[in-house]
C-alpha cells in the first residue's frame, strides 16, 4: 500500500466515514462534510505547491517579503472568515444533537429507575 492511500475498512468505506456515520450523520451530511474537507486540502495543496517559502528569508527582497506576508495574511484570513466557521458551525450542529440525545437518555434513565422502583415495590 502507497503512503498516501487511506486504509480502508471491511466494509469499503474509509475510517472518516465510518466516524461520521457513529457521530450520526446522515448520508448527505456525511457527503456534504466530506466535500468541504476536499475542498479545503485541494486548496491548502494547490496554494502551498504554488507558493513554496524559501527557508532563507535574506535572500528575497524587500518586495518579495511584503508579497510573502500579504499573501500569507490573505491565506490566514480565509481560514479565519472562511473555514473555521463553518468547522464551527459543523461542531454546533453536532453538538447540539449530542445535548439532544443526551437530554433523550436522561430521561429514559429517569423512567427506567421509576419503573424499577415500582417493580422493586410490587416485589415486596
Amino acid at each position: 500500500m502507497a503512503d498516501n492511500e487511506k486504509p480502508k475498512s471491511t466494509d469499503g468505506s474509509d475510517p472518516m466515514t465510518e466516524l461520521l456515520r457513529q457521530m450520526g450523520l446522515c448520508e448527505d451530511e456525511i457527503e456534504g462534510a466530506l466535500d468541504l474537507a476536499e475542498k479545503i486540502e485541494k486548496k491548502v495543496e494547490v496554494k502551498t505547491k504554488a507558493k513554496a517559502i524559501p527557508t532563507n528569508l535574506n535572500v528575497l527582497s524587500k518586495e518579495a517579503l511584503i508579497k510573502l506576508v500579504k499573501d500569507q495574511k490573505s491565506q490566514l484570513n480565509h481560514f479565519q472568515n472562511i473555514v473555521a466557521p463553518q468547522f464551527i458551525l459543523l461542531i454546533k450542529k453536532y453538538k447540539d444533537r449530542v445535548l439532544t440525545i443526551e437530554g433523550k437518555l436522561r430521561e429514559k434513565s429517569r423512567k427506567i429507575d421509576e419503573l424499577s422502583l415500582k417493580i422493586e415495590f410490587l416485589l415486596k
